[in-house]
């Protein structure tokens, strides 16, 4: 059965994917969200796993913090805070270097989280949204000013829009062919690791930012985001260059080497209870576009995503947010 057409389709359920279809279906079109994962928030994602004992914890293996240094992001933190899914978590980020740790340095920039875990601003931005997750996009053409959107077993979505949240080099094979450009981004991978312990280290800190480490740029104690009760735990995450040199891994064969990395930052670690790694081959833009997105009035295409540059400030939760919002204002004009 040929599908109907549709206003809009969005490929990729990302943040900005989610903010620009949740602003568009709000003017009233008919809008569809899909994404090839099992769920939404791309990036800002969080895992959910039970220690032996059966404790269950939430580790955000993807993005650290989301900021808000605009007036419609502000108003996102505000209205999350007031309705229960967003925190402040910190307002600055204990550093190590060369051995020694420095105390946070308060910058009165707020890092907010959600407690229940990154993956929350997905959702939020998702509710009401017709959201088709486990769909693989291979292909899309246009016809009669449709554009027909294909997966391994056809045509699974035609709209008159078609906007797109997905990484430059995953956009090249569905935008050969057309008249539509690829921006100019690279991404750093990233190897992460999530640790659950059977009791914290000895630190104040929520998070330390590692200057000159071989393996480790970041360090989290991520029970420090969560409702009390949370069991100790820590995020780890690898410094692009290390990732890069491991890239072709496996979980197993790093998870080692991470864990003994954290060992040389915080001494001894108490018992682990579970731990696991994972892999961003896509993790952050170190080369980004200029522009908030692009947005193509006469074939009506657009992408978005952190490797536009919305603002100043770097690729981050809060750029995504920016671009997918200003590609749906541009569509709607």
């Amino acid at each position: 059965m040929t599908p109907d057409v549709l206003d809009t389709v969005v490929i990729g359920a990302g943040v900005a994917g989610l903010a620009a279809a949740h602003d568009l279906q709000a003017t009233g079109q008919r809008v569809r969200v899909l994404d090839k994962a099992r769920g939404v928030s791309g990036r800002a994602s969080t895992r959910r796993v039970t220690t032996p004992d059966g404790r269950d914890a939430r580790l955000d293996h993807g993005a650290r913090f989301f900021t808000a240094r605009h007036d419609r992001t502000k108003e996102l933190a505000r209205s999350g805070i007031a309705d229960g899914w967003l925190r402040e978590w910190t307002r600055g980020i204990a550093r190590w270097q060369d051995g020694t740790v420095s105390d946070p340095r308060p910058d009165g920039h707020p890092r907010y989280v959600p407690p229940e875990g990154m993956s929350t601003l997905g959702k939020t931005l998702a509710r009401g949204l017709d959201v088709q997750p486990g769909v693989t996009v291979t292909g899309l053409g246009r016809h009669a000013d449709v554009w027909h959107v294909s997966d391994a077993s056809g045509v699974v979505a035609r709209a008159r829009t078609v906007l797109l949240n997905v990484p430059a080099p995953q956009l090249r094979p569905l935008l050969a062919g057309l008249d539509v450009p690829v921006p100019d981004v690279a991404f750093a991978p990233a190897w992460a690791a999530g640790v659950v312990l059977n009791a914290d280290i000895q630190a104040e800190w929520p998070a330390l930012e590692l200057r000159g480490h071989p393996t480790l740029e970041w360090i989290a104690r991520e029970h420090t985001r969560r409702p009390a009760g949370h069991p100790p735990a820590l995020m780890l995450h690898a410094t692009p260059e290390w990732s890069r040199a491991n890239l072709e891994r496996t979980p197993d064969e790093v998870l080692p080497e991470l864990l003994d990395a954290a060992r040389e930052v915080l001494g001894e670690l108490p018992d682990i209870a579970t731990a696991f790694a994972h892999r961003w081959r896509y993790a952050t833009p170190e080369r980004r576009a200029a522009g908030a997105g692009h947005w193509d009035a006469a074939l009506r295409v657009g992408l978005c995503g952190d490797g536009f540059t919305p603002d100043e400030h770097g690729p981050r939760i809060e750029a995504a947010l920016l671009s997918g919002w200003w590609v749906a204002q541009q569509a709607t004009l």
